[in-house]
This record gives C-alpha cells, structure tokens and sequence, in this order.
C-alpha cells in the first residue's frame, strides 16, 4: 500500500517549520517511513503533535524550492530535516 496523501488547503496553510506554502507537510510517516499498520488517526495525531510542538513559527529551510511543486504528492524522496519531531 501506498501512505495517504495529507496536506493543507489554502488559505488555512500554517506558518510552520514543518508545513511548505503550498499546504505540504513535512512529516516522514506520510514518506519513508509510512506501514501499512498505520491508521488515519495516529497520522491525524502525528500532525498535530508536530503542529503543537514548534518553537517558532517559521518556514521550512527549503520551502522556495519547494512551495511551487503541487501539494500532496508523494514523498519518497524527501529530506527530512528534523526527526525530533
């Protein structure tokens, strides 16, 4: 099986070091390390853990290269910057 797809629709996109201007979310389990065994709900709560975890609001490092590719496409070959979150 393939991860879902989750990503933030405008203009509810938050400013924060995990989530790119065109609603993307930087969060591995939605990439490389998604199971199969995962439900909806512990995505939905691995989301607003790193949501309520930031310790500034800003954007993520490579958000300009980014932010003009289409939201919610797959992550496979992604860089995750932070895994403490």
């Amino acid at each position: 099986t393939e991860p879902p797809s989750a990503f933030f629709l405008p203009p509810h996109i938050p400013q924060h070091e995990h989530v790119y201007t065109n609603g993307d979310i930087c969060l591995s389990l939605l990439g490389a390390d998604w199971r199969p065994t995962m439900t909806a709900q512990s995505i939905a709560m691995s989301i607003l853990s790193i949501l309520s975890g930031a310790t500034k609001k800003e954007l993520p490092p490579d958000n300009a290269r980014h932010a003009q590719n289409r939201p919610g496409q797959r992550q496979d070959e992604w860089i995750y910057h932070d895994d403490n979150c």
